[in-house]
């Protein structure tokens, strides 16, 4: 048996008020002071906890005096973070319950800081939030702090998946440090589909705006472009180098989840996920370094969410799965490397290598041999 913890954030930012700037200051200074006092083991001073008592809400005044809170910011006080990181946490509640946390009303999230304010919640996380609060998780709870003079607001969902490995399970294999980048496979007693998910490429990109300004330079001397025509080129060098992987991550992470999800449906088993993560060695100073370790750390959230059992084994792609003997090339073209072993003659092409050694680590758990 294994819990799994899954967890869904939704942030959003709002120009930052005031009034609110002062209130989330003001309860950090009295926050600091509980702090300290609960890393030396005295008490605290009975004017900050009137002042607590006097001026802040109870939901608030409950994270840092009452141990019995949910969101108690004070459990393990090694690990808590320091003064000036302290985060705001109050539960998310139904509107019924409006005195008891933050609610949504009206497509709108209400917030009772300094007084009651409501801030708007775009159309498509609205949707977005209420699917996964459609999902029943455990926990609930909004997360407010204030950042780079900004109002972020975290909604965060946390849901606990207590879960036993599957007998005779659809396996599914995800190298992450594949040739092609991340490869995915489905196996149940024969390989059923292959995923590949190539992460962009930005030198492209980079080799695309370096074009674009020797252009620019170009009619610019020739005499064929105005001020104001010039000005276009550096919104597209901007947006041309402006790209974030993140969004890619969690569109792949998304496609992978809902696809398991429904061959495991389709052939009625659960499913068994398989990470080959590389050692952080071999990624270092590369360019994908950072992509690959968020998609896997992304991938292993959202199956806990959905209590899909994943287990974390290093499938080696240059040993032969038979033997262990070396594997060479034998044969490589733009998309595949074909692998070979002198000793036993194995030949796989070199993605679906640690597929063999999963089939060969976890034949105990399969019926088809």
């Amino acid at each position: 048996m294994r819990t799994l913890e899954g967890y869904r954030v939704l942030t959003l930012k709002y120009p930052l008020d005031s009034y609110v700037k002062e209130f989330i200051y003001k309860y950090r200074v009295l926050a600091s002071h509980i702090y300290w006092c609960k890393r030396l083991s005295i008490d605290p001073d009975s004017e900050v906890v009137n002042t607590l008592t006097r001026s802040v809400k109870s939901y608030w005044r409950d994270n840092l005096l009452d141990e019995g809170d949910p969101l108690y910011l004070f459990k393990n006080i090694e690990r808590t973070p320091i003064p000036y990181k302290v985060i705001l946490n109050i539960p998310l509640v139904d509107a019924i319950h409006e005195r008891k946390g933050a609610y949504i009303r009206d497509g709108k999230l209400v917030l009772r800081l300094d007084k009651t304010r409501e801030y708007p919640i775009p159309k498509r996380a609205l949707r977005l939030l209420e699917k996964r609060l459609k999902e029943s998780p455990d926990e609930r709870y909004v997360r407010v702090l204030e950042r780079n003079n900004e109002l972020v607001v975290q909604i965060v969902l946390h849901k606990k998946n207590v879960v036993d490995v599957p007998e005779d399970p659809l396996l599914v294999v995800a190298d992450i440090n594949s040739d092609y980048g991340i490869v995915v496979h489905f196996w149940d007693g024969k390989l059923i589909k292959t995923i590949k998910l190539r992460p962009p490429n930005l030198s492209n990109k980079r080799v695309y705006t370096k074009r674009l300004m020797m252009l620019r330079d170009r009619l610019y001397n020739m005499g064929c472009l105005t001020e104001r025509q010039i000005n276009i080129y550096p919104v597209l060098i901007r947006r041309a180098l402006s790209y974030s992987y993140k969004g890619w991550i969690q569109q792949s992470v998304a496609r992978v989840v809902r696809k398991i999800r429904r061959i495991a449906k389709r052939h009625n088993k659960r499913p068994l996920i398989v990470i080959d993560i590389p050692e952080h060695t071999s990624l270092r100073d590369t360019r994908l370094q950072k992509t690959l370790l968020s998609f896997a750390r992304s991938l292993k959230n959202i199956l806990s969410w959905y209590g899909i059992y994943w287990i974390e084994e290093r499938l080696y792609s240059s040993f032969c799965p038979k033997c262990g003997n070396k594997l060479t090339v034998y044969k490589k073209t733009k998309r595949t490397r074909i692998m070979i072993c002198s000793k036993c003659s194995f030949k796989a092409d070199r993605d679906e290598i640690p597929l063999y050694w999963a089939l060969k680590t976890y034949k105990h758990l399969l019926r088809h041999k």
